[in-house]
């Protein structure tokens, strides 16, 4: 058997990868020296075998390489790679072996190859060393194929990727880390990229996914079940760059922190330009399934690295898909997490040298509602047309309202705007039967961050409307009251002044009111409460309490509600000072021993007891100071075992004292309800 063997290092240092040359240093060698041997050997010759110590280019690298051509027509090529690295990627022991190998004048063709490795695939190719053409096919799978065509003409070049129903998962080695790794789907298409020396020219690709998956290390970025399509096309036109692009997504959900596409029915149209220091989309068309359509530009420094210009035009944009796709991940730790919402809106944004210079903001028929209850919005249609170069006036328009159960009624708000600043001379809301006035108001950004200030007042508000609407016990009289200034600013709202309410024919007056992050999920308010000289028949006929005659003050100090929870207070109730008449029925004496826990007794004259409805005493107190969820009481006066909440006075007299000086404060909530639904029999000393 004649055997040729030629042995050596083969070292090379240009890369023709991103030129476009033939892009096979590999084939082209192999298939040269393999031909050379041929055309040189005798008839006789049964095989030919070509050695390489290595090759290495900065794209790729392969050693111990040993090429055989075997047969009597030397049609059987067998190639065989210790170790080859491509793009930091190392694969051992892989090989080529083409059973159909044609060596004509033209060149090399091997129509039925197989590549061996850790899978074994076909593989097809033709090598043309005269036009510098080379084609390349292989099929991992069935019904999958990759054709890879590359030319070189005189110094022009170009290079074409063809795709039928490709695994995207086998792309995953080839990608950056921080790069969105594919895990599933298919792809088909084409992707050319052409140019003339060491320069691209030109950039086109269409390509179809179907059932695409993909997902990044961090979690943060992922997509599933997507089925869509990519398009785009790019030309160097002098030093600069002329580009579209389209994306539709028809089916899938992604998901991109904080984002989350549920559905398909989403695309992208761009066109542009691209050079050494800008990234431009001079014209785009957005899509978004749920929400609406809208233009876009905008203009991307890429020597600095931030947005340079950006312009967003729509109208008639849904608000309710707006909200739960694109802002409620935003709001997840504000009062605005939780929203019903309908209605349109028109947006024409304008941004420039990294601010906004433009928001013209219209909205038709808007209702935002939130799901707890808290507050609502109906029937809004307002004109913003907010410029940071020239004043403006906002009209808003609002039909009708809530804060908490209470309704508001229709309000016009014409809204001042002279840059980041704005202002509202006086704004009059109706509000049950009277009305909640504001003045003064004035909104402003400083040091990045919102202040505003406003100040106003209560007109006279029935209390039976006002029980009503927030359904408690029915109460009688008006509420009124003045608004100090209030401030906020660092999160933090501050009210400077006294709060002052009438209320129960007496005043409360709300002071040192402070509230941490009153539009977070868990405000935090501080305050003390004062309220003096309340007519108890008012208020214990409002919570079916049992008759009470007289006053009363009420102070609560230090006060600290977490998301609207008590914390912290110190709250004293005690007979106001004065001259009045002093009287309390059987049910509240039963209802005040209740309210003491087990223990509390209430001290009356028997030979009474049988014959008064109700009883005198001299006065009535009791305090808590919760700390840590327990409510530490005392009352009037205290005894030897316990505390004295009535103290009797006058015929018949009657004397109510408390055990328990601890007690839960949810236990003690629980006996306040207890005690407007059952009536609590007295222990008669």
């Amino acid at each position: 058997m004649a055997s040729l063997i030629a042995t050596g290092k083969w070292q090379i240092n240009s890369t023709c990868t991103e030129q476009g040359r033939a892009c096979s240093f590999l084939v082209h060698g192999l298939v040269l020296f393999c031909a050379f041997l041929w055309l040189q050997s005798s008839a006789s010759a049964q095989e030919l075998t070509l050695s390489i110590e290595d090759i290495q280019s900065p794209s790729f690298s392969a050693s111990a390489i040993v090429a055989k051509l075997r047969g009597e027509d030397f049609s059987t090529l067998t190639v065989e790679i210790g170790e080859l690295i491509v793009q930091g990627k190392k694969w051992k022991k892989v090989g080529l072996i083409c059973a159909d190998v044609r060596l004509e004048k033209r060149g090399v063709y091997c129509k039925k190859g197989m590549f061996k490795g850790k899978i074994s695939f076909p593989v097809s190719f033709s090598y043309l060393p005269g036009e510098k053409q080379l084609s390349l096919t292989l099929n991992p799978a069935p019904r999958e194929k990759w054709e890879l065509f590359a030319q070189l003409r005189n110094s022009s070049w170009e290079t074409r990727l063809s795709v039928t129903n490709g695994a995207v998962a086998q792309l995953a080695p080839w990608l950056p880390a921080t790069t969105p790794v594919p895990s599933a789907g298919l792809i088909s298409g084409q992707l050319s990229l052409a140019g003339k020396d060491k320069v691209p020219l030109s950039v086109s690709g269409d390509i179809q996914f179907k059932q695409l998956a993909f997902s990044d290390a961090t979690g943060l970025h992922a997509g599933e079940k997507m089925d869509g399509r990519v398009k785009m096309q790019a030309n160097k036109r002098g030093t600069a760059w002329k580009w579209q692009a389209d994306l539709d997504l028809r089916n899938g959900e992604v998901f991109w922190q904080p984002l989350y596409f549920s559905k398909g029915g989403h695309s992208l149209t761009v066109k542009g330009s691209l050079n050494k220091n800008f990234f431009t989309v001079e014209q785009g068309q957005l899509k978004l399934d749920g929400i609406g359509n809208a233009e876009l530009s905008g203009k991307w420094n890429q020597v600095d690295g931030y947005l340079n210009d950006f312009d967003l035009r729509g109208s008639g944009i849904n608000v309710d898909g707006l909200y739960r796709i694109l802002l409620k991940p935003y709001f997840e730790k504000t009062a605005f997490a939780d929203l019903k919402t309908k209605g349109k809106i028109d947006l024409n944004w304008q941004f420039r040298n990294r601010a906004t210079q433009v928001f013209d903001f219209k909205t038709h028929d808007v209702d935002i509602d939130d799901e707890k209850q808290r507050f609502a919005l109906n029937g809004m249609n307002a004109n913003i047309p907010w410029n940071r170069a020239q004043p403006a006036q906002a009209n808003i328009r609002i039909k009708t309202g809530r804060v908490l159960n209470l309704p508001l009624g229709e309000m016009h708000i014409p809204l001042q705007m002279d840059g980041l600043h704005f202002a509202l001379a006086s704004l009059s809301i109706p509000l049950l039967d009277g009305k909640l006035n504001l003045a003064d108001f004035e909104a402003s950004m400083q040091n990045n961050a919102w202040r505003w200030q406003f100040s106003g007042g209560i007109a006279p508000i029935s209390m039976e409307q006002f029980s009503n609407a927030m359904k408690i016990p029915v109460m009688q009289g008006t509420l009124s009251g003045v608004i100090p200034k209030i401030t906020y600013a660092d999160e933090t709202l501050r009210m400077n002044g006294a709060l002052l309410f009438k209320l129960f024919d007496g005043t409360v007056v709300v002071k040192n009111l402070v509230m941490l992050e009153p539009l977070g999920l868990a405000p935090r308010l501080m305050s003390d409460v004062d309220m003096r000289n309340l007519d108890l028949g008012l208020l214990t006929n409002a919570f079916s309490f049992g008759s009470i005659e007289g006053r009363i003050d009420v102070n609560v100090e230090d006060m600290v509600m977490s998301n609207w929870q008590p914390v912290r207070f110190k709250a004293k109730v005690l007979s106001s000072p004065g001259s009045y008449r002093k009287k309390i029925s059987q049910r509240a004496v039963q209802n005040i021993s209740a309210l003491g826990g087990a223990g509390a007794a209430a001290a009356i004259q028997r030979s009474f007891l049988g014959i008064f409805e109700q009883f005198g005493y001299d006065k009535i107190g009791l305090s808590c100071a919760l700390v840590n969820g327990v409510c530490v009481m005392e009352g009037v006066e205290n005894t030897a075992n316990g505390f004295v909440i009535v103290k009797g006075g006058g015929i018949p007299a009657i004397t109510v004292i408390g055990y328990n000086r601890q007690v839960s404060w949810d236990e003690l909530l629980q006996r306040l309800k207890r005690i407007t639904q059952s009536n609590v029999k007295p222990v008669v000393q």
